[in-house]
């Protein structure tokens, strides 16, 4: 009995709104966690600091989103009210049990109303200060808090009630990674990217699918991984390669200009210098895109086992940027590189990274990029050491060169002075 229950959640896991897992609670800041003006679902409904958007907002925004459909609240609501069990079962138990079908079918109704309104920027100008101008970067954080999804069935059921809200919301996602500042800004490039025949668990999967580059072959492979035997015998690798370090010993670190993390390779071909290059998407970092990776992390944590290859991409992203950064000075040379950009104080960028690293599973792209640097550094001491040398001592090395050649200029003039003498 009790492996036929295992089994069955198990077959859950792709469409279950989970948990934030325990593994990651010991994550300092609880507003990764837990909302601070909405709640969508019904892990943090009935909240008391979160009372006041349900009772008003909420409704506004169904009222609203029913009248520019063109369809009544009563139409709106049966079909939402139809799908409710499947919806019910995307929760845990314990979370849904207390609810009726009809209070849990309004629920799903008015949540799902909402966060189309929102993401869609289709209100009227009282509905909109309400929901986007008073509330700043909440809004932006909380619809992607993992313990905040609505199933996507849900969503697409109401999409079905209205052409343009679909292609707004759309939209919506594609403009996503230009907090990140990872999207090229060529007109309309992002939207075509986002593909609609793709059905994820709920809006924060569709986002963790997009910015890894689903649909583009990144998020399943890459050319340069190596095949599954080799894949399967990687060693978790020195831990100490930090941005200065790899300066040191002729690792260039690159920022690439593909707009996916899945994007994180080393090349060790460079001849003569650099003799090595580190590239990986950039980052810009601010409170929700912080709150975003965090999430995404924690929703690779629950359905790894769900996915065909390394599920573990933004955790393998966070952890490389991480082992870069063993002191404030690293976060500097991240910086000079525009590999990281963040208004956060470099001691801030790297309390963030060494805290939420502590807690994450190291993915297959970790390893791979950490073993390729261990080989360099085995296969390269001779050039290496010489490398770390003038790198460290340039300064010292040009003052001497330089005192060198003052030298010889005062030494010509003396012999052309004692020639003319002569």
């Amino acid at each position: 009995m009790k492996t036929e229950i295992l089994e069955a959640e198990f077959m859950k896991l792709e469409t279950k709104i989970h948990r934030f897992p325990p593994g990651l609670r010991a994550i300092e800041n609880p507003r990764y966690i837990l909302p601070s003006f909405v709640a969508l679902g019904p892990y943090h409904h009935g909240s008391p600091h979160l009372r006041h958007a349900e009772e008003e907002v909420k409704h506004a925004a169904a009222h609203y989103f029913c009248e520019q459909s063109g369809h009544s609240v009563e139409q709106v609501y049966e079909k939402i009210l139809s799908i409710a069990d499947q919806a019910r079962s995307c929760y845990d138990d314990d979370a849904v049990a207390h609810f009726s079908d009809a209070e849990f079918a309004e629920m799903m109704f008015l949540d799902g109303c909402f966060l189309l309104c929102y993401a869609t920027n289709e209100q009227p100008g009282l509905l909109y200060n309400r929901m986007t101008l008073s509330t700043g970067p909440c809004m932006l954080r909380d619809i992607f808090l993992l313990e905040n999804q609505l199933p996507w069935l849900v969503l697409e059921a109401l999409l079905t009630f209205s052409t343009s809200t679909s292609d707004s919301f759309y939209s919506f996602v594609a403009d996503m990674p230009e907090f990140f500042d990872i999207t090229p800004h060529s007109s309309g490039s992002g939207f075509q990217r986002v593909s609609r025949n793709y059905r994820p668990a709920h809006l924060l999967g569709l986002l963790r699918y997009y910015l890894c580059g689903g649909g583009s072959g990144m998020m399943h492979g890459d050319p340069a991984e190596p095949d599954k035997e080799h894949g399967e015998s990687l060693q978790l690798f020195s831990l100490s390669s930090s941005a200065i370090e790899l300066a040191e010993i002729g690792i260039e670190l690159t920022a690439s200009d593909r707009p996916w993390f899945a994007d994180m390779s080393v090349q060790t071909d460079h001849q003569p210098f650099p003799f090595g290059q580190l590239s990986l998407t950039p980052l810009f970092l601010n409170d929700f895109t912080a709150c975003w990776l965090v999430n995404m992390a924690a929703y690779e944590a629950c359905v790894s086992t769900t996915y065909p290859s390394d599920g573990f991409l933004i955790s393998s992203y966070i952890s490389l940027l991480a082992m870069l950064m063993d002191k404030e000075e690293d976060v500097h040379e991240l910086r000079s590189k525009h590999m990281v950009q963040s208004f956060f104080s470099n001691q801030q960028v790297l309390a963030f990274f060494k805290d939420i690293s502590r807690h994450l599973r190291l993915g297959h792209r970790y390893f791979l990029i950490t073993e390729k640097i261990e080989q360099f550094k085995r296969q390269r001491r001779v050039r290496i050491g010489l490398h770390r040398f003038l790198y460290n001592n340039y300064k010292t090395i040009f003052t001497l060169l330089s005192i060198a050649s003052v030298l010889v200029g005062i030494f010509r003039t003396l012999m052309s002075l004692k020639q003319h003498q002569q």
